[in-house]
């Protein structure tokens, strides 16, 4: 097991948002980065599919991932403060946190108001559920094509968010397609868990769904290998930290 050195990263952001991201580095917790790639030489930017860990994940791998990336997110989050607000109200707390309303409400009415710049900050990709989906795809590539990363989440939420993950939704594998078709050759897909009450972040060394594919898996397939890979990570690193843990305490 290799730990990436524990050192300010900046990934490409513009200046404010840095000394946001450093005020919020001193608020939050200090991470603990596990890199199987670590000593092996500059990481080749591709996709890197992650776990949601609640309202956590996003924002911790936004200030400890020490990779260039941009993270995809729903496009709500990119609009007005009304689409905000109905989105972190009726979908974000209600249904995927199973918040009461009371606290929703509030928590949405607040975060509403600063959202729009921090996710623009961290240069949030829009998801969209129709035809707007080509747009993220080319915006992905774009970004790619320019040696940064693609950080996706894609754990089937629709009950809330799991430690150990359900399912994975097919996303990931239409950007990999889409890559491959325009220049070729495939994105390497890495999996990446976070764990925010031990404050862990496990990076995996790479595989290639675009080639899985064409040997004849299926999308779903595809998927479950890929989430079955990232709960391994989870299973592998997370529960004897967490044991070794709660043997101390």
């Amino acid at each position: 097991m290799s730990k990436k050195p524990q050192k300010p990263y900046y990934v490409k952001r513009k200046p404010f948002f840095r000394m946001v991201k450093h005020i919020l580095r001193q608020i939050k917790p200090r991470v603990t980065v596990i890199d199987q790639n670590a000593g092996q030489g500059p990481l080749e930017p591709g996709i890197f599919l992650s776990n949601h860990s609640a309202a956590t994940g996003p924002l911790m791998i936004e200030l400890y991932m020490p990779y260039d990336h941009h993270p995809w997110g729903a496009h709500q989050m990119n609009g007005r403060i009304r689409s905000r607000f109905n989105y972190l109200y009726r979908v974000f707390y209600r249904q995927k946190k199973h918040m009461k309303k009371v606290p929703a409400f509030l928590l949405a009415s607040v975060a509403c108001l600063f959202s729009k710049m921090l996710y623009r900050g961290m240069g949030l990709i829009s998801t969209y559920p129709d035809i707007r989906l080509k747009e993220t795809m080319d915006k992905s590539i774009a970004y790619i094509e320019k040696g940064t990363s693609v950080v996706i989440y894609p754990e089937n939420s629709a009950r809330g968010y799991h430690e150990i993950i359900g399912q994975f939704l097919g996303g990931f594998t239409q950007l990999a397609k889409m890559y491959y078709q325009k220049h070729g050759r495939d994105l390497p897909v890495y999996s990446m868990y976070f764990h925010q009450p031990t404050s862990t972040m496990v990076i995996s060394t790479p595989e290639n769904a675009g080639a899985m594919l064409r040997s004849g898996m299926t999308v779903e397939q595809v998927c479950a290998y890929f989430c079955k890979k990232t709960n391994d990570l989870h299973d592998e690193y997370i529960e004897p930290i967490k044991a070794q843990q709660k043997a101390i305490g």
